[in-house]
């Protein structure tokens, strides 16, 4: 199978978008909605705005803050940040206030572009934008912001435009490491260009391609999905997951050619195909399917490879510290459907004793360390945790490598398999979580002592979340309280689907939670909130 070369890629977001505007001119490039533009609108608006951008003061790599729902402008507004020489910082659409404050007191943005509707999701929007430029999208007037501007009068000469540097950074990917709150990942023009040179390439997209995303462009891989689609001038049409029955009107309403999801939407499409609710004829248009984010259950795939037998699937692996790592080859699948394959080109992927630090050759089981292409430039004014995580190469020689904290398994024939987390971190429908975010929801509750959260299977979904506390059993609105709170501050995918209520909390020796004697009480099955 072909891959571009690395100098096929643009070195930067402004010269990819004036590519695609030319390869697309007049056709239609970007849908979401009933919003629909052509290369060369996208190219226009995006110069336009990014001129805007500049003229109202946005200085080189300073932060643009993009807290939009699903529409067009959100697609704009982090290219066209990007491309004024600023830092885009687009945040998931299902955060809440605690979670936006805390981007934005992080990543201290020059301005936040939103809308009315996506404020809709935040509590209390003019507490959680207080002090904030604001830049509004859409004609509807912003709920307890009436200075908002609107973003469409940003307006600019796009001929006053440079291209960033390559070595530029472009956006600030927010996401949870194994403690605390998230961390920023800082990725520049080149890794961002490169990447999607890539994966077009493995993927042999062509202009005559039509992409369905339903993946958050705060998502790593739902942002590369964007750039590849740009990097050959091909049409993509952006919506948002609402469950199997939406996913089979769209199927049928845009006829994409690809489709990119994590285990847990590839379970709903198993599902489905195994309902009735969706048939051959849905996947009949399509000609790929990508995953990443955890391996698919086997009898997910089964489905998928029986209902839809030409599709090909390329099973996939990133990290957002790295972008995009490794793929399967489809025609491998079959035969290793949970194996994520090798490194992509330009990418070495190394494994290194947990313990010593070796790098280990050959068939082996040890922590992934990304090398090559595609490292980020660390994490957002966090030296030592960037430090901790991006080292120097341990084969020596210069050169930054990545560790994952992922623990994989390298066959033979060099193929790998994900087997478990050296730290804590949990896998959720792909998003990674911190479990000490999910407690810090509910610390300092009325009735609330010693908190811990960890994870139990929950097969296509990765983790299924355990929240336990310290509390009085008998106090029977507690538990729905807890739930309240964290329904009110954590995005949906970060919700406990146990929470267990019990007098005290085990320790051990050390004084710490015993989280080994908890997992032991707890059962899986129960379904217990």
């Amino acid at each position: 199978m072909p891959h571009p070369a690395s100098d096929s890629a643009s070195p930067d977001l402004l010269t990819l978008v004036r590519l695609a505007g030319a390869r697309a001119a007049a056709q239609p490039l970007l849908a979401v909605g009933e919003q629909g533009i052509t290369g060369a609108e996208l190219r226009q608006r995006v110069e336009v705005a990014a001129a805007g951008l500049v003229r109202a003061g946005l200085g080189a790599g300073e932060r643009v803050a993009v807290l939009l729902h699903r529409c067009a402008d959100e697609a704009v507004a982090i290219l066209a940040t990007a491309a004024a020489g600023g830092i885009a910082v687009p945040l998931h659409g299902k955060l809440k206030d605690d979670q936006v404050r805390h981007v934005l007191a992080d990543a201290e943005p020059f301005a936040v572009i939103t809308s009315s509707t996506r404020l809709v999701a935040l509590q209390d929007a003019p507490r959680t934008l207080a002090g904030h430029r604001v830049w509004r999208v859409g004609a509807e007037p912003l709920p307890g912001l009436p200075d908002a501007t609107a973003f469409a009068a940003l307006r600019g000469e796009p001929s006053a435009l440079a291209p960033p540097a390559p070595s530029a950074p472009a956006v600030l990917l927010y996401t949870s490491g194994s403690t605390g709150l998230p961390k920023g990942i800082v990725q520049d023009h080149r890794n961002l260009a490169l990447g999607a040179a890539i994966v077009a390439g493995y993927l042999q997209l062509a202009p005559t391609d039509h992409l369905l995303a339903l993946l958050p462009l705060s998502f790593d891989y739902g942002l590369n999905q964007l750039l590849s689609a740009l990097h050959v001038g091909c049409r993509l049409t952006a919506a948002d997951h609402l469950g199997v029955g939406e996913l089979a009107q769209l199927l049928r309403r845009v006829r994409p050619t690809g489709l990119a999801g994590v285990p847990s939407l590839w379970h709903e499409v198993a599902t489905g195909l195994r309902t009735g609710v969706l048939t051959a004829d849905h996947g009949a248009s399509l000609r790929y399917v990508t995953n990443s984010g955890g391996a698919l259950r086997p009898s997910d795939s089964a489905w998928l490879r029986r209902a839809w037998p030409h599709v090909r699937v390329f099973a996939m692996y990133g990290l957002t510290e790295a972008f995009r790592s490794a793929y399967l080859d489809p025609d491998e699948f079959d035969a290793h459907p949970e194996s994520f394959g090798r490194a992509l080109p330009g990418v070495e992927l190394l494994l290194v004793s947990p313990t010593t630090g070796e790098v280990l050759h050959g068939p082996a089981t040890g922590e992934l360390v990304h090398a090559g292409a595609l490292v980020a430039q660390g994490y957002w004014r966090r030296p030592e945790d960037t430090a901790q995580r991006f080292r120097p190469d341990p084969r020596g020689g210069g050169g930054t490598v990545v560790h994952s904290g992922d623990l994989v398994r390298r066959d033979a024939d060099g193929r790998h398999w994900f087997v478990g987390r050296r730290d804590k971190l949990l896998k959720v429908q792909g998003h990674r979580v911190s479990p000490d975010e999910v407690a810090a929801a509910v610390a300092g509750m009325p009735g609330v002592g010693e908190v811990v959260v960890f994870g139990l299977d929950g097969g296509a979904d990765g983790h299924r979340i355990v929240l336990v506390l310290a509390g009085d059993p008998g106090d029977a609105g507690l538990r729905e309280q807890v739930l309240r709170r964290c329904r009110a501050r954590l995005p949906s995918y970060m919700q406990p689907a146990l929470v267990r209520v019990l007098p005290s909390l085990p320790h051990n020796a050390n004084g710490k939670v015993d989280e080994g004697a908890l997992r032991a009480t707890m059962d899986a099955c129960t379904g217990e909130r």
